[in-house]
């Protein structure tokens, strides 16, 4: 009996000391710098845990760690990262985060050990701050230069395409960097002064840095640039008034309204002339449809030999620019027969 119990107690002994090793050990690894957290930064979050990302396509890095950063079981737990809408922004398994469109949302920042238990789990919001700014200027499809007679004016406002359509602020400013005496320059509308060259930069107001260089040169009022020699000749009653037209072989066309009721020999300028008047010099490559300066159309001579019932047209007519078209003055000649419907 005493045997047995030595036995017995002997048994106890061994397996209380069993399990008091074991303890040691599972205390040991218990305490073994166990993680007790997660660290989160970036350099644009704020003390409030807030990320702001400015524009369209910018990326920022999470830089993740535990804490500890000496835990003695790091490979036994990795990062995810989530986005709570991925139309305003996207993270990836890496933690880079990229902007995507104008807003707000959260980003979940989760520690999960080899077992997919979620261990830690932290959350900020990401603000995505976008406005739309101008990437371009057009003045009028693409032109470099406007040429203008003395005394012409050009609205600058009314020929100026601002580029994206959605740009938050599509006002620009104006600065007449050469040529004060050539050009006056107030709100945009242009007034020709003299001849010569002067330079127009036009500037976006919403600090996108975009400008655009317009170069306007000056002629003299007299100045013929194109002279057309008209082959066919028409006239017609309108309302009282006549419409001379004047065609060439290529399909160009002028379309004067004359203020009166017949055709007479004599001068004809601004009195005579109606404002609708106009010149179709498509086949030319000068423009279509293009109206007479109202200010100063021109003027054109007629006279006419009754014995041979020939007339004898020849002036010269002044179109404002029409972009991307300059202004031009456009002498003209004819010499025939006139049909008069």
């Amino acid at each position: 009996m005493k045997k047995q119990l030595l036995y017995l107690m002997f048994a106890m002994t061994a397996i209380c000391a069993a399990c008091s090793d074991d303890d040691e050990i599972y205390q040991a690894e218990a305490v073994k710098n166990p993680v007790t957290g997660v660290s989160v930064e970036n350099e644009l979050m704020t003390e409030e845990g807030v990320i702001t990302l400015e524009g369209l396509g910018t990326t920022t890095t999470l830089h993740v760690s535990v804490i500890p950063d000496n835990a003695g079981n790091l490979e036994e737990y990795s990062f995810r990262f989530g986005s709570s809408n991925v139309e305003v922004f996207t993270v990836d398994r890496e933690g880079v985060i990229t902007s995507v469109a104008s807003g707000e949302a959260e980003l979940t920042v989760t520690l999960v050990d080899n077992a997919n238990v979620v261990r830690f789990q932290s959350k900020y919001r990401v603000a995505v701050d976008y406005v739309v700014k101008v990437e371009e200027i057009i003045v009028a499809g693409g032109f470099e230069s406007l040429s203008l007679k003395v005394g012409d004016t050009f609205d600058l406002n009314a020929n100026l395409t601002v580029l994206p359509d959605n740009a938050a602020d599509k006002s620009v400013s104006y600065n007449l960097k050469e040529g004060n005496e050539v050009i006056s320059l107030e709100n945009g509308i242009i007034e020709a002064l003299g001849t010569g060259v002067a330079v127009i930069e036009i500037i976006a107001n919403d600090d996108s840095g975009v400008s655009k260089e317009l170069t306007i040169e000056v002629k003299d009022a007299s100045d013929i640039d194109v002279h057309f020699k008209f082959t066919t000749a028409q006239c017609q009653s309108m309302e009282g008034n006549l419409v001379l037209i004047l065609m060439d072989d290529p399909g160009n066309m002028a379309a004067i309204l004359i203020k009166q009721s017949a055709l007479l020999p004599g001068e004809y300028s601004k009195a005579q002339i109606d404002e609708i008047s106009y010149v179709n010099l498509k086949a030319s490559d000068l423009g279509n449809n293009r109206n007479f300066d109202t200010d100063n159309p021109g003027s054109f001579t007629i006279q006419y030999d009754e014995t041979t019932r020939i007339y004898t047209i020849q002036g010269a007519l002044n179109l404002p620019a029409s972009l991307p078209h300059p202004a031009i003055t456009m002498g003209f000649e004819y010499t025939g027969y006139i049909n008069i419907r």
